[in-house]
C-alpha cells in the first residue's frame, strides 16, 4: 500500500519565527493581504524577499 499524505518539501520550513505587533499592524497586515489574495505568511515570506534583493542604501532610506 502506498504512503498516505503529503509529500515530502525539498526545503523544508523547520525554524519558526515569532513577532510581536501592535493591534493596528495586525490589522493592516490582514487587511493588506486580504486585498492581495494571500495570507499573512505569504505576505512576509514575500517581504522578506523584497528587502533581501534591495540595495543596502535604498534599504536604510526606509529607516531613518
Amino acid at each position: 500500500m502506498a504512503k498516505m499524505g503529503r509529500p515530502k518539501s525539498d526545503a523544508p520550513k523547520q525554524h519558526t519565527l515569532s513577532v510581536r505587533v501592535t493591534d493596528s499592524e495586525l490589522q493592516e497586515l490582514r487587511e493588506y493581504a486580504d486585498s492581495h489574495g494571500m495570507t499573512i505568511t505569504q505576505l512576509l515570506h514575500t517581504g522578506i524577499k523584497v528587502l533581501l534583493q534591495t540595495p543596502d542604501a535604498e534599504v536604510q532610506n526606509l529607516f531613518p
